[in-house]
């Protein structure tokens, strides 16, 4: 289950209002605090930005790890996350079909997704961190 708790804990933190931090995202502000409450997601390319703005690993962010600090500060790339994906799939001998029926999603999705052509969700991305038991950091950026 992906924990949004901190979102609002890192914005606070930083003494940065709601709508100061869905202007900087660049969404509505009652758009940004579904976010914080969990009724809604942020895009794959959003939390990137968000993690990358306060200079923290995205998984951080989603409380997955206590360790704050990424060293990365690069543009998030659905067509690098999709190389990621491929790559992780091919090393531990999975078919696109297999990883398909345990992503609960059709093989056309995982070929999309492999290719940068169709955004992962992000609840989608996190299911993928813990099935290739890796960061989500590595997931969008290098394995």
């Amino acid at each position: 289950m992906i924990d949004t708790t901190r979102i609002k804990d890192i914005r606070e933190d930083k003494d940065i209002t709601q709508e100061q931090m869905s202007s900087i995202i660049g969404v509505n502000r009652s758009t940004y605090s579904m976010w914080e409450i969990g009724l809604s997601f942020m895009s794959v390319e959003q939390l990137c930005n968000f993690a990358n703005y306060f200079g923290y690993s995205i998984d951080y962010v989603l409380g997955l790890s206590n360790n704050r600090k990424c060293n990365i500060n690069k543009e998030f790339s659905y067509k690098i996350l999709g190389e990621n994906i491929k790559k992780l799939r091919i090393k531990n001998n999975y078919s696109q079909s297999y990883l398909a029926n345990k992503m609960k999603v059709t093989q056309a999705c995982i070929v999309r997704w492999e290719k940068g052509i169709t955004k992962i969700s992000l609840p989608n991305l996190y299911e993928l961190a813990k099935f290739f038991n890796v960061t989500l950091s590595d997931m969008c950026y290098s394995l």
